[in-house]
């Protein structure tokens, strides 16, 4: 095939829209477009927590990444990218193999960061498919009466901690331990914190603040006042970072490693390579985008578009608006027993109409991923709404 070259890295949220988007403009028609991904299956991650509830089934949540890109009119190869060359234009995977690109999108997104903490690699993370099977599998084995401890009271600590409450039915004793003097730090609200920690409370689940986790032992979660707590099963799920790609040429990046972008998504120091959803930091003065499932979806469109100009000869001038800045927290956090909390901004909202929102959400973006019909449209009509009521 004659034309360019466009590799996009990751098929999450954000490379499954920039995929998209190409193969809508006519891109992969023209040009070789291949999606390479370690995992041969998107994963709605948002909605992990369910499956330890029962409420979700994998095949609700993935769909092949093959049968996408075919779909889409790309090529899907399985692999897992190590390193860029940003002089050679190529990219190297684990078994060595390379590729060379005219155009990159990197949306690998993140992994799980454990901060150096002695013994954390024993806990059971909580972010990719094969954690949360795997922590299945381990309540499985335990069963009731089991203690759960989840390291980490943000966003998905505490929804892991309502599916498995949910699960157990005040059968298990499930604690969480949050080093902040609040849950969902990251929110940095003080109601939302308290609404979510007076309901859970409710429901048997034991919540520790202010006192973060030292080490972890094979039984024990040992904090940071020099108490422990016996634990069957040790979840960890404080944080994240971006994952162990190197390259060739010094990549401005901010905090733990995330690359730093301009508005239109190209990588400070590159015009042909794009980095979009959590493996970016996209800046807006003194503020910048959090990492969430939507924000991605925007990126990949907006990456897209403008690869498309630059093939066509043009400047690249589509800018990314984020919806969801760190200073103007936005965020739907479910809790087990089908209730979520909704916070937008200065605005929140806890019970059922949060929790039908979620997955009505969910339900949008997976048609859209498996190629249903309508599931385009109702994404596209989602992502104007928030832009609108985010003014």
């Amino acid at each position: 095939m004659s034309g360019k070259t466009i590799v996009v890295v990751g098929g999450g949220f954000g490379g499954f829209y920039a995929l998209k988007t190409l193969s809508g403009l006519g891109l992969t028609e023209r040009n070789r477009v291949v999606l390479v991904d370690k995992s041969r299956r998107f994963v709605y991650l948002p909605s992990l927590p369910y499956l330890i509830s029962g409420k979700k089934t994998v095949e609700d949540l993935t769909e092949p990444l093959e049968e996408i890109a075919k779909r889409l009119g790309a090529e899907f190869l399985l692999g897992e990218v190590t390193r860029v060359s940003l002089q050679e234009k190529t990219i190297e995977l684990s078994n060595g193999e390379k590729l060379r690109y005219d155009y990159l999108v990197l949306a690998a997104g993140a992994t799980t960061e454990y901060y150096g903490i002695p013994g954390a690699h024993q806990a059971l993370p909580a972010w990719r498919l094969e954690d949360y099977e795997r922590i299945v599998r381990e309540l499985g084995k335990c069963g009731s009466g089991c203690r759960v401890c989840i390291a980490g009271g943000g966003l998905t600590g505490v929804e892991v901690a309502g599916e498995v409450a949910e699960k157990y039915e005040g059968k298990s004793e499930v604690v969480v331990v949050e080093k902040m003097q609040m849950l969902m730090p990251t929110l940095n609200s003080q109601r939302a914190s308290k609404i979510i920690e007076e309901f859970l409370s409710s429901k048997g689940v034991r919540i520790i603040k202010g006192n973060g986790v030292s080490s972890v032992s094979e039984k024990n979660l040992n904090l940071e006042d020099g108490t422990s707590i016996q634990c069957d099963i040790v979840v960890w799920t404080v944080g994240v970072r971006p994952p162990d790609i190197r390259f060739d040429v010094d990549v401005p990046v901010k905090g733990r490693g995330w690359i730093c972008v301009k508005p239109t998504l190209q990588v400070m120091s590159r015009d042909d390579v794009y980095a979009i959803g959590d493996i970016n930091h996209f800046a807006v003065d003194s503020d910048y985008a959090m990492k969430m499932a939507e924000e991605a979806i925007l990126q990949g469109k907006t990456a897209a578009k403008n690869i498309a100009l630059q093939i066509s000869g043009e400047t690249p001038r589509y800018t990314h608006k984020p919806i969801f800045l760190a200073s103007k927290p936005k965020s739907l956090v479910s809790v087990g027993y089908g209730r979520a909390l909704m916070i937008w901004e200065n605005k929140i909202l806890f019970g059922r109409a949060p929790y039908i929102s979620k997955m009505l959400i969910e339900s949008i973006v997976m048609r859209d991923v498996k190629g249903k019909v309508g599931g385009g449209i109702a994404t596209s009509l989602e992502s104007k709404i928030l832009r609108t009521i985010s003014g």
